[in-house]
């Protein structure tokens, strides 16, 4: 057989072959990759609702049955130990910035009480803005008017929010 045609002939071959096993590598590694990665972990810091100024800190997705190592911002450090769920909880410690590390992990930040307690009025002003925007768009009488079908206390981030929406509202289409 001629050379030129051996060559066109066994290169294709040599060069498929290359790649399918460059892609089964690929392949395996990133399915290793992939089962060897833990879940999303996750921590939060809340207050008592005893009035004390002492916090809970708990978290979910950690590896299970193994021990996480809470660091607070006043250079406190706590172990904490993760249930076979993935979960963990740290009752009655100082309000503080934490976080968490689990070995082999990195740092989760689980912040403080107080930036909880700023995140979740900071969603209680938006969710009655929306509500007030809407309420006041749909129908101009309904003016600084809340729904009065929920009897339960109204947050007051929610009420200024909802003031504030239903306040816009009335700018822009009530004129």
């Amino acid at each position: 057989m001629n050379t030129r045609i051996r060559v066109a002939l066994f290169t294709p071959l040599i060069a498929s072959s290359l790649a399918v096993g460059s892609l089964g590598f690929a392949v395996s590694s990133a399915h290793a990759a992939q089962s060897a990665a833990p879940t999303k972990a996750s921590c939060s810091t809340k207050a008592s609702t005893n009035g004390t100024g002492r916090v809970t800190v708990s978290g979910t997705g950690f590896r299970a049955s193994t021990k996480v190592l809470l660091e607070g911002s006043t250079g406190k450090t706590f172990t904490a130990s993760v249930t076979p769920t993935g979960s963990f909880a740290v009752a009655n410690l100082e309000d503080a910035d934490y976080s968490a590390t689990q070995s082999g992990t990195g740092e989760i930040a689980c912040g403080s009480a107080k930036a909880a307690e700023q995140k979740d009025a900071k969603a209680q002003f938006r969710e009655g803005f929306s509500q007030g925007f809407a309420l006041v768009k749909a129908d101009c009488k309904k003016l600084n008017q809340q729904n009065k079908n929920n009897l339960a206390a109204v947050d007051p981030n929610f009420e200024k929010g909802f003031k504030a929406g239903s306040e816009l509202a009335a700018q822009r289409f009530c004129k």
